[in-house]
């Protein structure tokens, strides 16, 4: 909640502080209880479970005390308890319920991947897991450009300025695909060394080398399709980015079934997926944008 609160009022250095200590204080706490260190006692895999919650209880403390120390309370509403309001529940669950249920299907549809890639091999298993490590790790960029784009949206249409919207999306758009070109271009460059960092095994880097490819030309699309999906939550029309990503998600599994479970295609082929959901998602999502009445959306 706190994360969402410094997203929405733009003040996101904030979040940037805040990783730094929960990393810093992960770190540490991974360090004393894992070996026994600075007097603890050494508990292996269960003090890394116990350093990670300490980590997370003290990005709640820094969240805790920065915003009694430098925000305007009062400005947010955030210096009284409020009594229980039934009609603003629902109107809070209007919009989070469907985001709820976006994320589900967005994290479902890596189960239907990794089942299909499953039956594949044990090979193939360990390249998909490598390959989506490096995915990951170049989706990071996308998403914090992503959540911008969700923000300023919203703030750009709770100041009156619906007509900035698309040249807003446009902007970030186009910023977020050179962002990933030059991120591709290097991945693309040196595959063997980024896939390296994963393992040592000669062999196994050669035959992921195929699928780092696939997945550069994947984030070529995702850069902008996070983008412009993102602006319809933006929006507050949480439903039709659920619907959206609900169709595009049906095509992903059909797609992955057939290639994966049916055809036994190899993994480089298999990754092609990504491809196919990128590029539906933009389309949907650009066409929404320009055809649906979403400025008359009430919230």
């Amino acid at each position: 909640m706190f994360r969402a609160l410094y997203i929405g009022i733009t003040r996101t250095k904030v979040l940037t502080i805040n990783a730094i200590v929960m990393a810093l204080t992960n770190v540490v706490l991974d360090y004393a209880l894992i070996f026994g260190k600075f007097g603890l006692p050494e508990m292996g895999i269960k003090g890394a479970a116990i350093a990670s919650v300490l980590a997370e209880a003290s990005s709640i403390l820094f969240f805790v005390i920065y915003t009694y120390a430098t925000v305007d309370l009062k400005k947010y509403g955030m210096n009284r308890l409020r009594t229980f309001d039934p009609a603003l529940l629902m109107r809070i669950l209007s919009i989070s319920c469907f985001t709820m249920l976006q994320y589900f299907l967005s994290m479902a549809t890596w189960f239907v991947f990794f089942v299909a890639v499953e039956r594949l091999g044990q090979r193939e298993l360990a390249i998909a897991n490598i390959v989506r490590s490096i995915y990951v790790v170049l989706l990071i960029p996308v998403n914090a450009l992503a959540t911008t784009t969700n923000s300023l949206v919203s703030n750009a249409i709770g100041a009156g300025g619906i007509q900035h919207v698309m040249p807003l999306i446009n902007k970030i758009a186009r910023f977020s695909f050179f962002i990933m070109l030059g991120l591709v271009a290097v991945s693309a460059l040196f595959p063997q060394f980024l896939l390296s960092i994963y393992t040592s095994e000669a062999a196994l880097i050669t035959e992921s080398v195929p699928s780092v490819y696939v997945i550069c030309c994947a984030m070529l699309i995702a850069s902008v399709a996070n983008v412009v999906f993102n602006g319809i939550s933006g929006t507050g029309n949480t439903q039709a980015a659920l619907l959206l990503e609900t169709i595009t998600i049906i095509i992903y599994g059909s797609y992955i079934i057939f290639i994966g479970m049916w055809l036994k295609a190899p993994i480089e082929i298999c990754f092609t997926i990504e491809i196919v959901y990128y590029s539906l998602l933009l389309i949907t999502s650009y066409i929404y944008l320009k055809k649906a009445k979403w400025q008359n959306k009430k919230i």
